[in-house]
């Protein structure tokens, strides 16, 4: 079977350039194709939007190359993975429009696709694929990943409290949760922009009822991360329950304290 590996980045996220990189291998003699596009900075600009676009691309080459199927398309992203294989919900109108144009590609060629997730350690050609080129002449093949990351942890190994696609959360946080837990290095700035915007069913819950929501190791690393501060230990746990990943939720609350800091100066 043919096999399309794909992965896109948005470098700053978001707003920032895009990348969208693809190999094809085919299931024939024929040598592994790989592909890169890019787009410049625009406010629209996303990673969620660039490695639907890395897969559309991908898709369209590959028929362009006289592809006929089956094809075996594997990713990094669970979001596009996941939303592509009708397993979640899409609830991003740029989002939605990429992914219908891209069921329009697949149903018009009749084409027979299987979607797998994989971690990025079995997408590294795709990934450097998809950075802009002013980074990848700067990257090795072998880590192309080597910017100082906000935290260190991969987003394929990041642990969860609560799946934000079944949280009580708004769509458009919803959709800021998502980016953020796909993203391998959300920076200052987004998470300073990551709000709840105004009150939700969690904003009210006190530090007790949290800790039993959100249970015993993820009440021992709030803790452990905000040992003096209850009212931080809650943040913390509320954006865990929220659906952000707990190193990005710790992460949050360490931002919103470097900026009460300079408020306060």
């Amino acid at each position: 079977m043919d096999t399309l590996n794909f992965d896109g980045s948005c470098d700053p996220n978001p707003g920032g350039i895009m990348g969208f990189g693809w190999i094809i291998n085919w299931s024939s003699d024929k040598k592994p194709t790989e592909g890169s596009k890019e787009k410049k900075p625009s406010k629209s600009n996303t990673n969620n939007v660039a490695e639907y676009t890395a897969l559309k691309e991908g898709i369209n080459n590959y028929l362009k190359l006289g592809g006929k199927g089956p094809l075996h398309v594997h990713g990094d992203s669970k979001l596009v993975i996941s939303q592509m294989s009708g397993k979640w919900k899409v609830n991003n109108e740029n989002l939605a429009k990429i992914k219908e144009e891209t069921d329009s590609i697949i149903k018009k060629h009749n084409l027979k696709v299987k979607f797998t997730w994989v971690p990025r350690e079995q997408n590294s050609i795709a990934d450097r694929l998809a950075l802009p080129k002013s980074r990848r002449n700067k990257v090795s093949k072998s880590d192309s990943k080597t910017e100082p990351k906000a935290s260190s942890v991969k987003p394929e190994n990041r642990k969860f409290v609560a799946d934000v696609n079944s949280s009580s959360v708004s769509s458009k946080l919803r959709l800021q949760i998502n980016e953020f837990n796909t993203s391998p290095s959300p920076g200052f700035k987004s998470f300073a922009q990551l709000k709840v915007g105004g009150f939700d069913s969690f904003s009210r819950k006190k530090l007790e009822t949290l800790q039993k929501e959100a249970g015993s190791k993820a009440s021992a690393i709030s803790k452990k991360e905000f040992p003096n501060n209850s009212g931080q230990q809650a943040s913390a746990l509320r954006w865990m329950l929220r659906g952000l990943s707990t190193d990005l939720a710790i992460r949050k609350v360490k931002v919103d304290i470097e900026l009460s800091k300079k408020r306060k100066k």
